[in-house]
């Protein structure tokens, strides 16, 4: 009796150990035709395009028009694509989605959306992935297969300086900008000219809250330049920090204080401020990085720095139309004129040339 149970017992483990190495077969003959399926449906040939934004893809600015332009790519050149938003422009971050994108998955481009990140670095990785184009906005650089995309939002934001200085009514206009960058202190730089340009003597303070996306640092240091340094017309390139000046002039649009946005008419992206902005510096971010890419996928795109500016189509500036009156004729005709030059190439607006 012992003997034949023993014997039950070595029976059912056989069969238990039999069904587990079925089963695993079985799993592992999934799994490899899944992966084989998977491959089958890859294209070796598709366009691949990445996107690394140094914040948040919903700032109605800089980061979400970069977004807007990769779904653009998506759809107008059927390109695979990915996207990776590091936290506060993080350039350990944004190194590592990099290698990712263009090392480890090969993807043709990989749009790098600020300036800083055209370092050492990045040429490492590009040496390494010769195939990949890397393309660093806010950057004037550009070797091998990474190129520069310098936008030239100073072109709007001395037209806007323009404007500030005649609707100013204190003599002091302020600029919040993020982090201390120098393409972004360049928009300040034109904007301050601008303004001088109508008035010698008008003052322009600038403040930076270190940050591209603390909004409640922004809002404290546009109430301290309103109610400290007396300004009554705030410019911002603060990435995020956008809100928090907007609800800063808000509050304090009593005194007649009012706002300047960027990188988009955020009188339209962002409606709950448009009784206080005036007008925006705007930029065309998915038109321009279709419009390259395009070519690379058709190679014809030539390895050089892209300069974008008014004459583009791509840089501009938006009114909004409901505070457009509060902007003499006289100041409305000289901005008009001087966009024209611009245009024209007669006048050159004054920038910092970016190493």
């Amino acid at each position: 009796m012992h003997k034949n149970v023993t014997t039950l017992i070595v029976l059912i483990a056989l069969l238990g150990v039999a069904a587990y190495f079925y089963h695993a077969h079985n799993k592992k003959q999934e799994r490899a035709a899944k992966h084989a399926a998977a491959k089958k449906d890859v294209d070796p040939h598709a366009f691949k395009v990445a996107l690394v934004t140094p914040g948040a893809q919903d700032d109605k600015g800089w980061n979400e028009n970069a977004k807007k332009a990769l779904d653009r790519i998506k759809t107008e050149l059927g390109a695979e694509t990915a996207t990776r938003a590091v936290s506060n422009g993080s350039s350990v971050e944004a190194h590592a989605s990099f290698r990712n994108f263009a090392i480890d998955q090969k993807f043709n481009v990989v749009i790098g959306h600020a300036g800083e990140w055209n370092d050492a670095r990045t040429r490492e990785d590009a040496a390494q992935s010769p195939k990949t184009t890397f393309l660093i906005s806010g950057s004037e650089q550009s070797a091998a297969n990474v190129c520069g995309v310098r936008f030239l939002l100073e072109d709007a934001t001395y037209v806007l300086g323009q404007i500030a200085a005649t609707v100013s009514k204190s003599g002091v206009i302020g600029c919040v900008g993020p982090v201390k960058l120098p393409v972004i202190e360049s928009t300040f730089y034109a904007f301050e000219e601008g303004a001088k340009a109508v008035k010698p003597g008008i003052k322009v303070k600038v403040v930076w809250t270190e940050s591209f996306d603390d909004v409640v640092r922004a809002k404290e240091q546009t109430l301290q330049l309103i109610n400290g340094e007396n300004a009554d017309v705030i410019f911002h390139n603060a990435n995020n920090g956008a809100k928090g000046v907007f609800e800063a002039v808000q509050e304090q649009k009593g005194k007649g204080v009012l706002a300047l946005g960027s990188n988009d008419d955020q009188a339209q992206t962002m409606p709950n401020y448009a009784d206080v902005i005036l007008a925006s510096a705007t930029l065309d971010i998915p038109s321009a990085y279709t419009q390259i890419c395009k070519k690379i996928k058709d190679r014809t795109f030539k390895p050089e720095t892209q300069f974008i500016g008014l004459d583009s189509g791509m840089v501009g500036i938006a009114y909004n139309a409901a505070l457009e009156s509060r902007i003499p004729a006289e100041a409305k005709k000289l901005a008009d004129e001087t966009v024209d030059k611009i245009k024209k190439g007669e006048f050159k607006v004054p920038r910092r040339e970016l190493k």
